[in-house]
């Protein structure tokens, strides 16, 4: 991979991370905005700005952590072989979320689908930043 598409690269890897976690931050909140109606909103409007505040954040970070190595490798095979199907970064995505929870939570299938969704998102996410020009200078 040539210096040229460490930006790039970066910046599309940053942005599956954002639509990684954004993806995981969807239930728990729509937990909590489906909850509302039972405690109130000044009641529920807690939860939403703890969500926002911390636990996104958080989200973001060990998102960023877990997801670095296995992404560098499939960005520099995507960038080796010139490889620009979006097909590819979404699978690739999908294979990355699914064994993340599966090393976090073990078989839990629920679980694995969440974040394979998530990966999935984010491999996307990856290919419209960034992998569309794979190996272009």
């Amino acid at each position: 991979m040539a210096c040229a598409a460490c930006p790039r690269a970066l910046n599309g890897w940053f942005r599956g991370c954002l639509a990684a976690t954004a993806t995981l931050g969807v239930l728990p909140f729509l937990a909590t905005i489906l909850s509302l109606p039972d405690r109130g909103f000044p009641d529920g409007l807690a939860p939403i700005v703890a969500l926002v505040l911390f636990a996104l954040p958080i989200a973001l970070i060990l998102t960023c952590l877990l997801s670095g190595m296995p992404s560098a490798l499939v960005i520099w095979l995507g960038e080796s072989f010139r490889v620009r199907s979006v097909l590819f970064y979404a699978a690739a995505g999908a294979a990355m979320g699914a064994l993340i929870a599966n090393g976090i939570f073990g078989t839990l299938v629920e679980m694995d689908a969440l974040f394979a969704l998530a990966g999935c998102l984010a491999g996307v996410a990856y290919w419209s930043t960034a992998g569309r020009d794979a190996g272009a200078s």
